[in-house]
């Protein structure tokens, strides 16, 4: 069954992948600006498409809470460098790993580096990422990740799909996630995710519904209940979001 949903995944995920890099045979033509829409900034368990703009920074503040595993609480910033480039911090507090129970009151790892946007246009879009894994303890090493994001639209629906994974001596570990948003009313956006995750062949699967409520153009907030379906998830939670941007 671990099998058969892995395999779902990626060939959904490339699915996204072909039409998201067609945009990219036109990027040596003139610009004309009709990038992504972006819905929401942030899913809550997965990432969304979408990059700063250069001189944009963006923090998300979230809060974790899953039966079984404990309450996690976590920081996120992303800043644009440039118009495609942009850097990322994320930093969390508390146990936010179903692999590795440790005591609520303690750092979480931290990861820091840099995300590329290598199309957007009106219907799809496609990323490339790196970040370094910084441990939280003595014994843990820095860990290299990888990611690659890519999202479409089908008519006012988006379905965004990324792949990650932790490359280290101590345990591989993959990411892979599918997400989608709908609007239905100005400023409310239902959101509705797959999120698998794999840790030293232990492996965790959820399906967590949400909504997000935009407030103008800078600010959201939204609420998601993760399901645990198998694996080493738990079996139910809550998390929370919010964020906001600044800049240009």
């Amino acid at each position: 069954m671990t099998r058969l949903r892995i395999d779902t995944l990626t060939i959904v995920f490339f699915a996204l992948l072909y039409p998201s890099s067609l945009c990219c045979q036109g990027a040596a033509a003139p610009p004309v600006q009709t990038s992504f829409p972006e819905y929401v900034e942030e899913f809550f368990l997965s990432d969304a498409v979408r990059n700063q703009n250069k001189g944009e920074l963006q923090v998300t503040v979230g809060v974790d809470s899953q039966r079984n595993i404990g309450t996690s609480g976590n920081l996120k910033l992303e800043y644009g460098l440039t118009r495609r480039l942009q850097f990322g911090f994320e930093q969390s507090y508390g146990n936010a790993d179903e692999q590795l129970p440790r005591a609520s009151s303690q750092w979480g790892p931290a990861s820091a580096g840099m995300q590329y946007q290598i199309c957007s246009s009106s219907t799809s879009a496609l990323s490339v990422g790196f970040a370094f894994g910084i441990p939280s303890d003595a014994e843990s090493e820095i860990e290299f990740q990888p990611t690659i994001l890519a999202a479409r639209t089908f008519r006012r629906a988006q379905i965004h799909a990324s792949f990650g994974t932790g490359l280290g001596k101590e345990r591989p570990s993959f990411q892979y996630n599918l997400a989608s948003v709908f609007p239905v009313h100005p400023g409310w956006y239902p959101t509705l995710e797959f999120n698998g995750r794999s840790i030293a062949d232990r492996n965790a699967f959820y399906l967590t519904p949400g909504v997000y409520h935009r407030i103008g153009q800078r600010f959201e907030l939204g609420i998601g209940t993760p399901f645990g379906l198998s694996g080493t998830a738990g079996t139910a939670g809550i998390v929370a979001k919010i964020t906001f941007e600044t800049g240009r």
